[in-house]
């Protein structure tokens, strides 16, 4: 039986990126799917973004979100949506055209809450290779599959990880729920988001805590009983990748504020108490590293890491989570 899926993609003032995604997702293979635009946008991008959605046609529906936020705007899409898995992207990427087939095929026993896919970048410019160095999403060739086994607390799991702590990123060799997925290319049974309350509106862009939302509904769902694939096979491009150095360093400031946030949340946790306190040892062992062999972007990159760990902590200090309606789908 074919599983009907749900595309959201959530976009704020980007129409011309926005047609390329839409012209990316209309190319998709699987059988049975639609696509909700979730649409923040002011001024003349709101028409030019509805415009733009109708010219796909009837599967193709708009949602206005006036609101700022990433995660309340994903989470706006979710009514509209009809499918049995919800997959997210963004407006500024291009999934090939089996992205969401090989994600769908992934859900093979109602175990299986989640499913990402592969991350690279659409072209390769200015300072893209620091980004990949440094905050890059591609988690890898290998497929895994995450259990709630992997984000309890044992002994064993912090010493056979000890040595991945000290890396620059950890991506595909890290530990749960860090390198699980991203958002640009991340799904979701419905009945799992409806139960989990959907994205935590205090995370993402626009949003008090600024990203970590991704990571946030993972770790829930793996703390929930249910578990995670990471499928490779199913790629989609980013096109974000024309920065400049500056804003590497506050993209790289932003993911560090939003994990210090999470870890300090769930602090009671011991797997995140251990990975607060082996962050910040981390951090201060390779700022001396760098600054020592004058490498001085990487040891920018951590010195952003570090002030983003300590706004992180107040953040979550002054905007502690509320609970969410819990639905039982």
């Amino acid at each position: 039986m074919i599983m009907r899926a749900s595309v959201i993609v959530i976009t704020r003032n980007h129409s011309s990126y926005l047609a390329e995604a839409l012209t990316a997702l209309s190319k998709q293979d699987h059988p049975d799917f639609e696509v909700v635009v979730v649409d923040s946008s002011n001024g003349e991008e709101i028409k030019q973004s509805a415009d733009l959605v109708k010219q796909f046609g009837a599967k193709y529906k708009y949602v206005s979100e006036p609101r700022r936020g990433q995660s309340l705007a994903r989470n706006s899409g979710l009514p509209h949506c009809t499918g049995e898995i919800i997959a997210f992207t963004d407006d500024d990427c291009l999934p090939e055209p089996g992205w969401l087939s090989r994600i769908v095929k992934n859900y093979s026993g109602p175990e299986i809450w989640g499913c990402s896919g592969r991350i690279i970048p659409h072209r390769r410019e200015t300072a893209a290779d620091l980004f990949e160095e440094v905050a890059g999403q591609d988690l890898g060739e290998i497929r895994r599959v995450f259990t709630p086994d992997d984000v309890r607390f044992s002994l064993q799991l912090i010493l056979t990880n000890v040595g991945k702590v000290f890396a620059k990123h950890m991506k595909g060799n890290g530990l749960a729920p860090w390198n699980v997925g991203h958002g640009s290319s991340l799904s979701f049974r419905k009945i799992a988001l409806e139960q989990l309350g959907g994205f935590d509106e205090r995370r993402g862009a626009g949003a008090p805590l600024q990203s970590g939302e991704d990571i946030d509904v993972t770790y829930r769902v793996l703390k929930s009983g249910h578990c995670m694939v990471y499928e490779p096979l199913a790629v989609v491009r980013h096109n974000h990748h024309r920065m400049t150095k500056e804003e590497v360093f506050s993209t790289r400031y932003d993911y560090s504020r939003g994990g210090a946030a999470l870890m300090y949340e769930h602090r009671k946790d011991p797997l995140m108490f251990c990975m607060l306190w082996g962050r910040r040892l981390q951090i201060w062992i390779k700022i001396l590293q760098y600054t020592l062999t004058g490498k001085k972007e990487l040891a920018r990159v951590f010195r952003e890491d570090w002030r983003g760990i300590k706004v992180g902590i107040e953040a979550e200090k002054k905007h502690p989570r509320q609970p969410r309606p819990q639905t039982n789908g």
